[in-house]
């Protein structure tokens, strides 16, 4: 949570950093919403699907849906996330000479 606010917050304009916090949290709290509605739906329209009349078997059985639709949410972020996450920018050697530079090219 910590590196993803940061990662949100990091190029943003000071003016700028609450409104973004804010909408990091707000769809922070929505997402969680969202998706425990989703994995409690799965789990339990698939454990009531199951054949045996074993409740234990039906509640596993939903549980391990509801896992395998998390695992492909988590799939689908990871891939989002390395299509739209900023790159680091590789930094280029100054253009102005340093001590060492002028030492090489004084006259003698």
């Amino acid at each position: 949570m910590v590196a993803n606010t940061s990662l949100a917050t990091g190029a943003a304009a000071p003016h700028d950093a609450g409104l973004i916090s804010g909408l990091i949290n707000a769809a922070r709290q929505i997402g969680g919403s969202l998706g425990l509605a989703i994995l409690t739906t799965v789990a339990a329209t698939q454990g009531a699907s199951s054949a045996p009349a074993d409740r234990v078997h039906q509640l596993v059985t939903g549980y391990d849906r509801a896992f395998l639709v998390t695992a492909g949410f988590c799939a689908a972020a990871a891939v989002v996330a390395a299509v739209f996450a900023p790159r680091a920018r590789r930094e280029e050697p100054s253009a102005v000479p340093g001590p060492a530079a002028e030492q090489d090219h004084a006259p003698a």
